[in-house]
């Protein structure tokens, strides 16, 4: 009899034992389909043109291509030593991580409602805030994005140095002690956001209480006040090593902290209904004190940092999960203005707070209490479910637009209206694809908001060119002249129109201020060598440069047959002469 309570005793522990890797699992189904999704946007900087990723056995490298993120940095190099340049294996470790923090946050989630004395629900309601973490489509952007790394490797990190530090204040023990602090150092050189750890952490321990009294003093003056010191400074350095701030954020800090105000509530909304989500938004700027929604959001925010202080005592694990979401986003979302306003994978390590919060409501309802009606259980897990299976529904729908640059863009055009960045990135993403027709309109609304926009005027150019419009084309490689007299492309993109046009000396002098501009320019030699040899005979000229351009750049395709072939041709024509 005995031995029978013991094993009934025993199955619900081994029944809740398996939800976090269930709440991992929800998430590789969502995200299944993202495996394939090529590099976007800033994927081409941080792994394509990574020059660090070159050569993995320079480690100095690459621990400082990065300086202020180094772990990011080491895993895309290991990426790269697994999977070369195959987005897949990238996605792949993007959605390993990804369940990592999951599991991780199912056990702060449960360890924090056990020490708030609501351990009976404690592994469901931990299992609800981790499933909805798992699975939320605002999380796409960071996941199924490979530049979104950096999130999830400072979440990782974040959460284990909670876990660990949890355990340190409540049983004591130098060795967890230490290993949060180097999982929060890890955290810190994932992303600049790991710096609000010891906000969270001292937010936990005046909320939760673990330890004596005298033990928690000790740590507001030994370990707390010394930290916040040492990483205010950190973030100091940090924003002046970002060229410091903007002449306007320095100017009017409190203007962009009522934008922000308002970007939060915008984050908030998507969390609650994720509709209109996009890789790039448009925001409302503040640019006057008087400007009645930044107010109205500001004093929300207020609203909701004097109930977390009012809830404090009855329902501290909801206050926690408030200060944590506030914390978290107030190194992009307070007064230095960054160059986007708002960007959805910001809100990634942010979410955690709000769905601690659902925890922490939910561990107190009927619904999960073991006392409550069988059907009202029932009818709650049923609800749960079916959200579950909604949200994962919205995150396969979500990757399937950022598996395509011109859908991703396309969208980014509607719901940032107004910015260049977005129909930028869709003119290229067509004309990568070949249809240059299609990009033309594209880069014009560029050029028409960003008028000193070179790149911009390059592309149109060359799109238009293609397109049989050559006055047009000519039109804009001056135009990008005009912006940068010191641009060899807008000299190599001349003299190809010249060509084309049948005017080879002024394609040659093109060239030549090309190879002025730019002494290493391979392109220049090698059209200056091709008009050498078949427009005026210059057999040892074009000879000449196709030798200056092997020097530079010895595997280029046929440079050293143009250099045997014009020698034969010059002593050919030499002997001819004598």
């Amino acid at each position: 009899m005995h031995r029978r309570r013991t094993a009934q005793a025993r199955t619900p522990n081994l029944h809740w034992s398996v939800l976090p890797a269930v709440a991992a699992l929800l998430a590789c189904v969502a995200y299944l389909n993202a495996l394939n999704n090529p590099f976007v946007y800033d994927d081409h900087d941080t792994v394509v043109a990574n020059a660090s990723l070159v050569d993995l056995s320079n480690v100095r490298f690459i621990l400082v291509y990065s300086p202020f993120r180094p772990v990011v940095n080491v895993s895309y190099a290991l990426d790269r030593w697994l999977w070369g340049y195959r987005a897949v294996g990238y996605h792949l470790t993007n959605i390993g991580l990804h369940a990592a923090a999951i599991v991780l946050l199912f056990f702060w989630v449960r360890g924090v409602l056990t020490d708030a004395g609501a351990a009976r629900g404690a592994a469901p309601s931990a299992f609800a805030a981790a499933a909805l973490f798992a699975v939320h489509p605002l999380q796409t952007e960071a996941v199924a994005y490979v530049s979104g790394r950096s999130e999830l490797l400072c979440a990782v990190w974040f959460l284990a140095a909670l876990l660990l530090l949890r355990n340190a204040m409540r049983h004591g023990g130098r060795a967890a002690a230490a290993g949060g602090i180097l999982c929060g150092v890890l955290a810190i050189a994932s992303k600049e956001v790991g710096l609000v750890l010891p906000a969270v952490v001292l937010a936990y321990d005046w909320l939760l209480r673990p330890g004596d009294p005298a033990a928690r003093r000790r740590r507001l003056w030994r370990v707390f006040v010394p930290a916040f010191i040492l990483l205010a400074a950190v973030g100091a350095y940090r924003v002046l090593a970002m060229g410091g701030l903007s002449r306007d954020a320095a100017a009017a800090p409190a203007l962009n902290l009522l934008t922000q105000s308002i970007v939060i509530w915008r984050y908030i909304g998507l969390l609650v209904w994720p509709s209109g989500q996009s890789i790039m938004h448009g925001v409302h700027r503040v640019t006057s004190l008087l400007d009645p929604i930044g107010w109205a959001a500001a004093a929300g925010l207020a609203g909701a940092c004097v109930a977390a202080y009012r809830l404090r005592s009855s329902h501290p694990v909801v206050a926690l999960g408030i200060v944590w979401f506030l914390a978290v986003l107030a190194p992009s979302s307070s007064v230095i203005e960054l160059r986007e306003g708002m960007a959805e994978h910001r809100v990634y390590l942010a979410s955690a707070g709000l769905f601690l919060v659902f925890a922490g409501i939910i561990g107190r309802s009927l619904v999960w209490e073991p006392r409550a009606s069988r059907s009202v259980r029932r009818g709650g897990t049923l609800a749960f479910a079916a959200v579950v299976a909604l949200l994962i529904l919205l995150t396969v729908n979500r990757n399937r637009v950022w598996a395509d640059p011109v859908a991703l863009w396309t969208e980014a055009t509607v719901h940032a209206a107004g910015m260049w960045e977005p129909h930028y990135a869709l003119a290229d993403s067509l004309r990568e694809q070949g249809n240059c027709t299609a990009a033309i309109p594209e880069y014009e609304a560029v050029v028409a908001l960003r008028p000193n926009h070179r790149d911009a005027f390059t592309n149109l150019g060359i799109c238009v060119a293609q397109a049989g419009q050559l006055d047009a084309a000519e039109r804009a490689f001056r135009r990008v002249l005009e912006i940068d007299p010191a641009y060899p492309r807008g000299y190599t993109n001349l003299g190809a129109l010249a060509l084309v046009a049948g005017d080879t000396e002024r394609a040659r002098d093109y060239y030549r201020e090309a190879v002025a501009q730019d002494p290493n320019n391979v392109l220049a030699r090698l059209q200056l060598a091709s008009i050498y040899e078949k427009t005026y005979r210059d057999y040892h000229a074009a000879a000449r440069m196709c030798g200056e351009a092997r020097l530079l750049a010895p595997s280029t395709p046929g440079v050293v047959e143009c250099v045997e072939r014009n020698q034969r041709l010059a002593s050919a024509k030499d002997s001819k002469g004598r």
